[in-house]
């Protein structure tokens, strides 16, 4: 059953179709990779879907009550904040319903906010903080500001996980990390119950962690299962076959432009069906796309995606 979805979705920029009618969904378990060329819209695509942005036009549906944690490229934090501080702003609800209710505030339903505290677990969120920083091997008591790129990447994914989220997006997950931190993330996200939305360069953390590629192209989204290497072959016999397609149609084309040149023959009634069909290839040929070809991924590419 799916979670999202993604309907005659349009977004641009400036003339730019970053989604032209898109469409997708996303089903609870699955591990998504998106990919396409820098400048498509594919952290445009995480955001709206976070609700960090607005479609132009169309729709995006979700099942009631699902949780989504956004985790950007370059993730920003408090100043000033531990490392502790910054993982419990991922719970930073169940903090608040959980206050609200010790201090017992005049007018205040308390059975209603208790209802809330057990929904969000909030009598244990403490305790969930030390267990997620323990999970991710983060010490709660340093400062942000002293930590490393890498190190800032697990406080703002701990931030996502505490939350227990439904879907998991993740815009460059890989940047900053090195070999050992990638694998464990790669493993992470395998056990990772919820869905997984991912943005990376890195085709060997793909192949480890998508169950199924996304291709967002000139607005065109298109699905293909399993992992980088399966879409690369099913993409490799998809390009064959518009080739071969698109070869025939080129030829048929210049048979009929060779013929319309003739003149005489063509302003007869007879052949005005044969004109409207030229003008249905010419229109075919200008509307037709071309192909986004092979993406090429490098490990531990750190290039921004777009």
């Amino acid at each position: 059953m799916a979670i999202l979805s993604l309907s005659n979705a349009h977004l641009a920029f400036g003339h730019v179709a970053l989604l032209d009618d898109a469409a997708f969904s996303l089903e609870t378990g699955e591990r998504l990779g998106l990919i396409g060329r820098n400048g498509a819209g594919k952290s445009s695509m995480l955001k709206i879907i976070a609700g960090l942005e607005k479609l132009d036009d169309g729709l995006l549906q979700m099942t009631q009550g699902v949780r989504i944690c956004y985790v950007p490229q370059e993730p920003v934090f408090e100043p000033g904040h531990s490392v502790f501080e910054a993982v419990s702003e991922g719970v930073s609800e169940a903090r608040a319903v959980r206050q609200a209710y010790e201090e017992h505030a005049d007018g205040v339903d308390l059975d209603a906010l208790q209802t809330r505290i057990e929904a969000l677990d909030a009598w244990t969120w403490e305790q969930r903080v030390e267990t997620t920083l323990a999970q991710l091997h983060l010490d709660g008591t340093r400062e942000i500001g002293q930590l490393s790129g890498g190190m800032k990447k697990r406080v703002a994914l701990a931030q996502a996980l505490v939350a227990v989220p439904d879907v998991l997006l993740l815009d460059e997950p890989t940047n900053h990390l090195d070999l050992d931190s990638i694998a464990w993330l790669e493993e992470l996200l395998r056990g990772f119950k919820g869905a997984v939305m991912l943005i990376t360069h890195d085709r060997a953390f793909l192949d480890g962690v998508a169950t199924r590629i996304i291709e967002l192209d000139r607005g065109v989204i298109r699905s293909y299962p399993g992992n980088f290497t399966a879409y690369e072959r099913m993409k490799e016999d998809q390009l064959a076959s518009d080739a071969f397609a698109n070869a025939r149609a080129d030829k048929l084309l210049a048979q009929e432009e060779v013929w319309i040149r003739r003149g005489v023959e063509a302003r007869r009634t007879r052949s005005v069906a044969r004109i409207q069909r030229l003008e249905v290839l010419r229109d075919q040929r200008q509307k037709r796309r071309d192909s986004l070809g092979q993406v090429r991924l490098e490990v531990d590419s750190g290039a921004p995606s777009g």
